[in-house]
């Protein structure tokens, strides 16, 4: 295992991203800004650190405590998951604001839903644009 990699349980993040792309489309549906925030925050406190990823956490424990289930570990870089949630999590935080102070509320709308169904693609098929995005630049800005 490389220095700056850590290990997951891959469902317990995937688990966390389902949550957190059904939030906001429950914000959408109900028009509730808050609800979006609360996401953002999800996201921040994640990027600081797993030990904050309250929902992450829940789920871990719950799956290897309670119901004794074997969990699918994976390796990723440690940058990898702090460039993802801080960026999700800025995505969303832009996306509250301009609904917020009702500048470009539709735009606001579908940047928190197109967030949402990307965090939602991340969940289900295990295919994150952001990560995609993370790998590139660290390609890009290492030569």
């Amino acid at each position: 295992m490389a220095q700056n990699c850590e290990i997951y349980n891959n469902s317990s993040l995937n688990f966390f991203r389902a949550c957190c792309g059904f939030l906001p489309l429950i914000a959408f549906l109900i028009q509730n800004n808050w609800l979006v925030l609360l996401t953002s925050v999800l996201f921040f406190l994640g990027a600081i650190s797993m030990k904050l990823n309250f929902i992450y956490q829940f789920h871990n424990y719950f799956s290897k405590k309670v119901f004794n289930k074997k969990t699918a570990i994976i390796e990723k870089d440690s940058g990898e998951i702090k460039f993802v949630y801080s960026f999700t999590g800025a995505m969303f935080l832009i996306s509250f604001l301009m609904i917020y102070f009702g500048k470009f509320t539709g735009f606001a709308w579908g940047l928190d839903l197109a967030v949402a169904f990307l965090t939602l693609l991340a969940s289900f098929a295990n295919l994150c644009l952001a990560a995609m995005m993370y790998v590139l630049f660290k390609k890009a800005f290492s030569k």
